[in-house]
């Protein structure tokens, strides 16, 4: 009698697992844009979260993958790192400074860091995007914010983010508005949450807090039982990020997935003008 009882005990397991990685059943049928430059059309001249870089990305009809947080005096900003360290040289923390400090630092295209506002009217409908919500300080607040600026955007967008907290936040005040969770390898998390919480993120356990309508998963974990759960279990409307070569984009495109990919790295660069040739 004694492997009825493991046979039991694992299918308890199972179970539970099954109800905490399942995404929403909306989700199932989303369609999204089947590719999305990753923090715009980026390199020769122009930065990575751009105005420039959001431009081509408008010009060449592909949607835009993008990055928002909060400096100090609450305004919802266009960029990826904690620091300005990578990009603009300095060790301040993008929360630790006001917009006014924030536009004196230039990016490496030499243009300012824009903000969200500054990109919905530049982009203007013309392509779908997709904002990430940045892990930060007062996650809550940069999510209201970010919403505030959104409601009256006449364009076609979605929102993601590492953190189900966010996501849980839009499911309870903006439930119309379609929501991914962001997923990677739990050495991702680490640093951000002890090593069991980075197991349960990197395995989507805690999608029952906000019940996304996609998952955006990170490129290494293609062979992985949590994506094969969401492939085969749930049918979870998938996007991979981030894809650098024109070879591995065709073949997400072949699964049905969405593409977050990047311009100009590695052997096989894809064309900003013809990306899914």
């Amino acid at each position: 009698m004694a492997w009825l009882y493991i046979a039991i005990i694992l299918l308890a397991i199972f179970a539970i697992y099954a109800f905490c990685s399942a995404p929403s059943r909306r989700g199932r049928t989303l369609e999204l844009p089947r590719l999305y430059a990753h923090r715009g059309l980026h390199g020769k001249g122009a930065s990575e979260n751009s105005l420039e870089a959001f431009e081509r990305a408008c010009r060449a009809g592909v949607g835009i993958e993008l990055d928002v947080r909060l400096s100090v005096d609450d305004m919802v900003v266009v960029f990826h790192d904690d620091t300005l360290e990578r990009l603009c040289g300095q060790t301040s923390c993008v929360d630790a400074m006001t917009l006014a400090q924030l536009k004196t630092c230039p990016l490496p295209d030499g243009t300012s860091i824009p903000t969200l506002e500054e990109v919905l009217a530049l982009v203007a409908g013309r392509v779908p995007l997709l904002i990430e919500i940045k892990n930060g300080r007062n996650l809550a607040w940069l999510c209201a914010l970010t919403l505030e600026r959104l409601r009256a955007y006449p364009g076609e967008y979605v929102v993601e983010s590492f953190n189900p907290l966010a996501m849980r936040y839009f499911r309870r005040y903006a439930a119309h508005v379609p929501r991914g969770q962001l997923v990677s390898l739990s050495d991702g998390y680490l640093g951000a949450v002890l090593r069991v919480g980075a197991g349960a993120l990197s395995h989507l356990m805690a999608n029952f807090l906000s019940r996304p309508d996609f998952v955006a998963y990170d490129r290494r974990m293609q062979g992985v039982p949590a994506m094969h759960v969401q492939r085969t279990l749930h049918h979870t409307r998938l996007a991979i990020w981030t894809v650098h070569s024109r070879a591995e984009l065709r073949k997400a495109l072949a699964r049905g997935e969405s593409v977050i990919f990047e311009v100009g790295q590695g052997d096989d660069p894809i064309d900003p003008e013809n990306p899914a040739a």
